[in-house]
């Protein structure tokens, strides 16, 4: 297995290996692939006063595969409250994800909020 570091922004290729995003787990996580709601948000979590509950943004582009997807469960995911994806498509275009993030708010009790990031909203999703 191959554990690459990850640098904000651009594709990762499927082939190059498995990607652990190096994050300390947090109370909300946000995940999205749009770049453009991620940086939004990063530059208001900035911003925050003292209080908030602890944010975490991440760029789905990094979990494209299984493994990746099972290292960020283990390492951030699974301590979160609150998880919200903004999944651009619907689920048939990351149904591991899906699938170990809806077992995983089930069995520990986390709110899990996904839409899609579309026009072509996925019933599959509510």
């Amino acid at each position: 297995m191959h554990l690459l570091r990850t640098v904000p922004g651009g594709f990762v290729d499927d082939t190059a290996g498995v990607v652990r995003i190096d994050q300390r787990p947090a109370d909300i996580v946000v995940m999205s692939s749009a770049d453009t709601t991620l940086s939004l948000l990063a530059s208001v979590v900035e911003r925050i006063g003292a209080g908030f509950p602890s944010l975490r943004l991440a760029n789905m582009a990094y979990l494209r595969q299984p493994a990746s997807i099972d290292f960020y469960v283990d390492d951030v995911l699974q301590h979160a409250r609150v998880i919200v994806v903004d999944h651009l498509g619907g689920e048939a275009y990351w149904p591991y994800g899906i699938e170990r993030l809806v077992e995983l708010a089930r069995r520990r009790k986390q709110v899990l909020v996904m839409f899609s990031g579309d026009l072509q909203e996925d019933e599959n999703l509510v």
